[in-house]
């Protein structure tokens, strides 16, 4: 029953926002949330292949990557690449080699899983994706690295693997980007069942005045592609933290369910929302992963939390369901948890603090620009 719900998305979906064949409009892909892990999965169609791949979406993701053994994604126009080919050479940019001695051997690359870190051997290949409807299709060629079937444990039950959204050379936004020779472009918009990832603009996906109301903030890189933003201070219920060290570099994350902390905000950022939410409701024994926990209220009630960016006037503002998760009970958690101590990014915004906004990479001028989209009947299922 959800595999057919779900193709039924895609198809309508795919039918709604793609009506042209030229890959200079861009390509979108119609995403849905899986509720078990809280990963958003993304269908493509690849090579002579009849049944679309399921794969999970990272924003950081370096590559696209997925069990190639599987019997009925096989596709007859699938090649491997070599290891001394141009495509090699830039998929190579950022990523490890696996050594096979001989240089003109297939092109073998240390694949990752970034929803649990674990990494394994994979080659190499190119096929077509095909896009558009059938009235009017449209392909392009498409590098990505076949994997081994136990590389997909932790992913969403029936993900064949990730589509990686980074800034590496042969993510899906860089190649597709490539083949209209125009400035890397990428739009997201996260929610539980019509989100979209696509490389036009926002306007050419949602129109003049959802672009129009976009504010944008400089967006930075980490040293794996990921996309990072800087935080000047945080705001719980409009009061700032006092929190050491300055500037904080924010990751934005699709394979995170929730916003994590570094421990050592954390601790000022509960006390302060704590003490904020007191008066609303009343604090109840945490249920894991989440660090507080309260009766449950109105999702209005639970204390807005600000993100100011490049100046105490450019404000993300996280509120109402991007705050509470439900657990039952009468019970709601707040969707912020701790990420201990040694957590790379002092901050790495997760899912649910995404959903419902439309943000725009415009990777070209280094910018990210972010603004809530008002949710349609379907984006509350």
């Amino acid at each position: 029953m959800a595999s057919s719900l779900f193709l039924f998305l895609f198809f309508f979906l795919s039918s709604l926002f793609i009506s042209n064949s030229q890959i200079s409009d861009g390509v979108v892909f119609p995403v849905i949330r899986d509720i078990p892990t809280g990963q958003y999965v993304a269908q493509i169609l690849l090579g002579d292949s009849s049944e679309p791949v399921k794969l999970v979406v990272d924003l950081a993701g370096p590559l696209l990557w997925f069990d190639c053994s599987s019997r009925q994604h096989v596709s007859s126009s699938r090649s491997f690449i070599s290891g001394s080919s141009t495509g090699c050479l830039k998929a190579r940019v950022g990523n490890e080699r696996i050594s096979r001695g001989n240089h003109n051997a297939d092109c073998d690359l240390l694949v990752r899983n970034g929803v649990n870190g674990i990494a394994a051997r994979g080659e190499l290949v190119t096929d077509f994706l095909s896009f558009g409807s059938s009235s009017s299709p449209g392909r392009v060629d498409l590098l990505f690295a076949c994997a081994p079937p136990w590389l997909l444990r932790g992913l969403a039950s029936g993900a064949q693997g990730v589509m990686g959204l980074g800034r590496a050379q042969i993510s899906l936004p860089s190649q597709l980007a490539a083949e209209t020779n125009d400035r890397r472009r990428l739009t997201v918009y996260l929610s539980p069942s019509s989100g979209v990832v696509s490389s036009s603009s926002v306007e050419e996906v949602f129109g003049v005045a959802a672009s129009r109301s976009l504010v944008y903030t400089p967006l930075s890189t980490g040293s794996s592609g990921n996309y990072v933003i800087n935080v000047k201070s945080v705001r719980v219920n409009g009061v700032k933290l006092a929190v050491d060290g300055g500037s904080l570099a924010a990751e934005l994350s699709t394979v995170v369910p929730y916003t994590t902390l570094e421990s050592s905000i954390y601790r000022v950022f509960a006390e302060a929302y704590s003490r904020a939410a007191a008066t609303e409701a009343t604090p109840v024994a945490p249920v894991a992963p989440f660090g507080l926990c309260f009766t449950s209220m109105s999702e209005e009630d639970f204390p807005a939390v600000d993100l100011a960016l490049q100046s105490e006037m450019v404000r993300w503002r996280i509120q109402g369901r991007n705050l509470m998760v439900d657990v039952g009970g009468g019970v709601g958690c707040l969707g912020i948890v701790d990420g201990g101590s040694i957590q790379v990014s002092p901050i790495i915004m997760g899912g649910l603090q995404l959903e419902g906004f439309v943000l725009d990479f415009d990777l070209g001028n280094s910018m990210m620009g972010f603004g809530q989209r008002t949710r349609s009947h379907s984006d509350s299922l």
